[in-house]
């Protein structure tokens, strides 16, 4: 009983503070990965969507872009928007889409973040 109890008590609280972040794919999956970061804060990557995410699939890239935490459609009024958030959603990325190694294509403060999240995880 008391390990239904803590397993439920763990689910509840993962459910808690559990994150959405809106992503998108294009493309195929055998393809080398881009992934897009855009820039803000406040941004999104709805433009990046409609003018360029599609024309790089076409191009034999598999691409997947999303709106950082706590920005454009990943609400979150309890986002800090720090670089380890960032991060965190990164990986988070990484483990949904089952990517092992992608190209970061950034965008203004998104280049930031990109940067400093390759320095810190080369391997990926």
């Amino acid at each position: 009983m008391k390990l239904i109890f803590s397993l439920l008590l763990y689910l509840f609280s993962v459910s808690i503070y559990a994150q959405t972040i809106y992503s998108k794919n294009y493309g195929n999956q055998q393809n080398p990965v881009v992934i897009f970061i855009h820039g803000g804060p406040s941004g999104n990557a709805t433009l990046f969507e409609g003018t360029t995410a599609q024309k790089l699939a076409d191009k034999g890239f598999y691409v997947i872009v999303y709106d950082r935490r706590g920005e454009g459609r990943s609400k979150d009024e309890n986002a800090t928007m720090t670089f380890k958030e960032s991060f965190e959603d990164l990986n988070q990325l990484y483990h949904t889409y089952h990517i092992q190694k992608a190209h970061i294509l950034a965008h203004s403060f998104g280049g930031i973040i990109g940067t400093l999240f390759t320095s810190k995880f080369p391997e990926k």
